[in-house]
């Protein structure tokens, strides 16, 4: 058996500056005679500092006691009195330094010995792995890697971890501690060491690759069971609809992170399975498969003893750039809304950014009602293949019953958003002005209740956090969606000039998607004045100077002129750099550091080349700007934003830092520099009878000015498959949906993100300025007069056409007003206010009413 022997220093027995030059030798009680090791350097025994113990020694069965003895000169070739203590080993005692050690029944282990284990750790624990950094008795640990193995499987290891870069790669690193933590299969599991660097002597089991002491291939930590995930057991039933949520940040190192799976049973009462998967920028795969608990019991041992899978899903901005993904959810061709039209290429892929919310349907399935048997789901995340910077949350909750309530769909046509108050707001000096109307929310909350259906809530639609009663478990949206009340401009969010008039806007920069990596190293350098990056690779600054060139290809340099109205002077860009670990490629736990150079800057960027020495630069002047936009002049808002783009501006070049960083991976954004400008028009009044309304060819202002319901058809269906020698194969005789009933008025339509969804335009208000002319209002009558009509229940039973709302071409009727397709409902004409219909307006009352003087 193996035992680890580490000796005292200080002992008295001892005087580490006088040994022999023979070594040590070590004896048993067996064998008085015969060594069973000798010639042992006194190093590998002592600890640190003096040596790099412990030293791991074959004993041999039945020894109960170990002499470990200096080889000096006058050693006996007989050291039974050593160990006896008799009177012939005095002699000896002062003369050769030794340690007589018992053996335990349990013997000591490498281990032990070394004092190894995780400043945090949990041997039980649910679904997950958690294990800290590895600290050790016999000095600090500097470098580790370890193998983690499953149910006594030691042929290879399910996933690798580790810290530091003496043995990359590997999949996770340490700690394995908060969102770190791995998700894991239920089962037995021992975390081996591979290769550990303690002190600077490296130690190697036979699995390791360094080379270095040998020491046994066994947990130095014990077994860690992790549970299964069950429908009783997550922590975070009191505050969320999804009782097990796991937030994942782990970056390899050298290599790809490992899938990650985890076990989930179920009750026999489960029939539905919820689940929300965000994969952020960088995509990352989520696939459920399920697992009869007793296929013997069913109508066809043979088929439900194999995985049935229920998801194979990407989830990610860049999930559109995977060749041979799927058409649903991110339909990239047409769909029908039927189980036999889905193809049969998984994965499938959404850009999605947020969480992919899903509600899956176990009930054509047949299922184990022994619960010492469960049905159980096997849930793995594959990490993004070709970036190891990345991150994924996740929340799964089983039910029994699934309750489809929305106020929308469910409920048609009683509620609708009701108006509460009409307000004309004017804005004086150019004659401009606008209606705001506000409403209330469609679903009539007052005061808002929580909402106990397990479809939408409150904040269907948005989710911030998965810590919310009041979330919705599938992807439907409803918009706007204010709690209490919402407010709608006409038109959109600004004022309708009267007379012509100027107005000036801006554009701000913004930050793109990662680009290639490399290995090379970029360094940045920021002064008070400039900007220089530094390159040892000719494609990373190539990159850079490219971009550059693109930029500066349809500008010109500019003036700041006082004489001239032009804003081409106050464009500026934003320089964007990726920070993020030395060793890590660009990706979700990346956020940019920012500056900004003038458009003038650009023409003036100096670019180095030594192809020689390896050193390409760039170097960008960063210079102050002025505000020389002429001023007071009428109707022109121009200046006074002018100056505070400016002020901004130039506050940031004069407070931003000095500032240096390097990074080893080339690591850089797509775009560079992002431009921000501000834009200037001039208009005239406008001109015949005048009405604002949805904004032709944009889904997401009339989303502004009215309201739609939808939700994804992947959200609501379940189309089981399975995993052939012939790729995949749909069951569409195992599809399945939820129980919704969605009226008749909503309508298929494709989504570039969500693929083929259901849905419908509940309401939607046009308003129009009746006493507009050629030159502006007819200032002879009345410019408060206004008039709002309506339309609402849109589909394919109403009086407008839905598909063309969804399908972004809303030109629902031809100028001039009023729209033959909507009904007048209000009127303010000579100051008079009359409500025509009641059923638009809350309560069934007239509005309050407010008129600007």
């Amino acid at each position: 058996m193996d035992f680890a022997i580490c000796l005292d220093q200080f002992s008295t027995n001892f005087n580490v500056s006088s040994l022999s030059p023979n070594g040590f030798s070590i004896y048993t009680n067996l064998d008085y005679n015969t060594p069973i090791a000798s010639g042992i350097p006194y190093q590998d025994l002592f600890a640190p500092p003096i040596g790099n113990c412990p030293l791991v020694v074959n004993v041999p069965q039945g020894a109960t006691q170990l002499l470990v003895i200096d080889a000096c000169t006058t050693l006996p070739t007989n050291v039974a009195p050593i160990f006896n203590a008799g009177s012939s080993a005095n002699s000896l005692i002062t003369q050769c330094c030794y340690s007589i050690i018992p053996i335990p029944a349990q013997p000591i282990s490498w281990c032990d010995s070394s004092g190894l284990e995780f400043d945090v750790f949990s041997s039980s624990y649910v679904g997950q792995i958690v294990a800290g950094n590895l600290i050790s008795t016999l000095g600090t640990v500097t470098d580790y890697e370890i193998g983690w193995y499953l149910d006594g499987d030691y042929s290879s290891p399910v996933f690798t971890s580790g810290y530091g870069t003496a043995f990359l790669p590997y999949q996770h690193t340490h700690p394995l501690t908060g969102n770190q933590s791995i998700p894991a299969v239920a089962g037995d599991w021992e975390g081996i060491i591979h290769d550990i660097a303690i002190n600077g002597v490296t130690y190697s089991s036979v699995s390791g690759s360094a080379n270095g002491t040998p020491i046994p291939f066994e947990s130095c930590f014990g077994t860690i069971v992790v549970d299964p995930l069950t429908c009783a057991n997550g922590p975070y039933s009191a505050s969320s609809k999804y009782s097990h949520q796991i937030n994942f940040n782990s970056q390899a190192a050298g290599a790809v992170p490992a899938p990650v799976s985890l076990t989930y049973n179920l009750n026999p009462s489960t029939k539905y399975f919820a689940y929300a998967f965000a994969g952020a920028t960088v995509y990352d795969e989520i696939e459920i498969k399920w697992h009869s608990g007793n296929p013997s019991a069913t109508s066809n041992p043979t088929f439900y003893s194999q995985p049935i899978y229920l998801e194979k899903l990407l989830c990610g901005l860049d999930s559109s750039q995977v060749i041979g993904a799927g058409n649903l959810p991110g339909t990239v061709g047409s769909f029908n809304g039927q189980f036999a039209g889905v193809s049969n290429v998984w994965p499938k892929f959404t850009t999605y950014a947020g969480y992919a919310q899903r509600v899956l349907t176990l009930t054509t399935l047949e299922t184990s009602s022994n619960p010492l048997a469960p049905d159980y789901l096997e849930i793995t995340i594959s990490p993004n293949p070709n970036n190891n910077n990345t991150v994924w949350n996740a929340g799964f909750q089983c039910l029994d019953n699934f309750d489809c309530t929305d106020c929308q769909f469910e409920d048609y046509p009683n509620q609708l958003p009701k108006i509460w108050k009409v307000e004309l707001d004017k804005q004086y000096g150019c004659d401009a002005q606008k209606l705001l109307l506000h409403f209330t929310n469609s679903c009539n909350f007052t005061p808002p209740t929580n909402i106990s259906s397990d479809w939408a809530g409150l904040n269907a639609g948005t989710i911030g956090s998965l810590n919310n009663l009041n979330i919705n478990l599938i992807n439907s949206w409803q918009s706007p969606l204010g709690i209490y009340f919402f407010d709608t401009d006409y038109p959109d969010g600004s004022y309708l000039s009267l007379v012509g008039a100027v107005s000036c806007g801006t554009i701000n920069p913004g930050v793109g998607p990662c680009g290639p990596s490399s290995t090379g190293t970029i360094t940045l350098n920021k002064t008070a004045t400039q900007t220089q990056l530094t390159f040892n690779l000719l494609a990373d600054y190539e990159h850079y100077k490219n971009h550059f060139d693109s930029l500066a290809s349809n500008l010109s340099p500019t003036t700041c002129n006082p004489s001239s109205t032009s804003v081409a002077y106050y464009r500026y860009f934003r320089l964007n750099v990726p920070i993020q670990a030395p060793n890590a490629n660009c990706g979700d736990n990346t956020s940019p550091w920012s500056t900004y150079f003038h458009v003038n800057d650009l023409f003036n960027i100096q670019y180095l080349a030594s192809p020689s020495t390896n050193t390409w630069s760039i170097t960008i002047p960063q210079t102050l700007m002025t505000n020389c936009y002429p001023a007071n002049q009428n109707c022109d808002n121009c200046f006074n934003l002018i100056n505070q783009w400016v002020n901004t501006y130039n506050n940031f070049l004069t407070l931003q830092p000095a500032y240096s960083y390097t990074t080893n991976t080339g690591a850089k954004y797509l775009e560079p520099a992002w431009a921000a400008y501000v834009y200037r028009s001039a208009g005239s009044g406008p001109s015949g009878s005048y009405c604002i309304d949805f904004d032709n060819n944009n889904i997401w202002t009339m989303i502004s000015q009215g309201e739609i319901s939808y939700y994804p058809w992947w959200s609501v269906n379940t189309l089981p498959f399975i995993s052939s020698s012939n790729g995949w194969v749909n069951l569409p005789n195992l599809g399945a949906s939820l129980p919704c009933n969605t009226g008749s008025y909503p309508i298929g339509f494709q989504n570039s993100i969500y693929g083929w969804c259901q849905g419908a335009a509940v309401a939607s208000y046009s308003v129009r300025f009746p006493h507009l002319g050629g030159n502006g209002f007819n200032y002879s009558l009345s410019t408060n007069d206004f008039e709002i009509y309506a339309a609402s229940g849109f589909g394919p039973t109403g009086s407008f056409n839905a598909n063309s709302v969804f399908n972004n071409s809303l030109n629902p009727y031809s100028y001039p007003c009023p729209p033959t397709t909507q009904s007048l409902i209000y009127s303010y004409s000579a100051s008079v206010a009359t409500m025509f219909t009641s059923s638009q307006f809350w309560n069934g009352t007239t509005p309050t009413l407010i008129i600007d003087p």
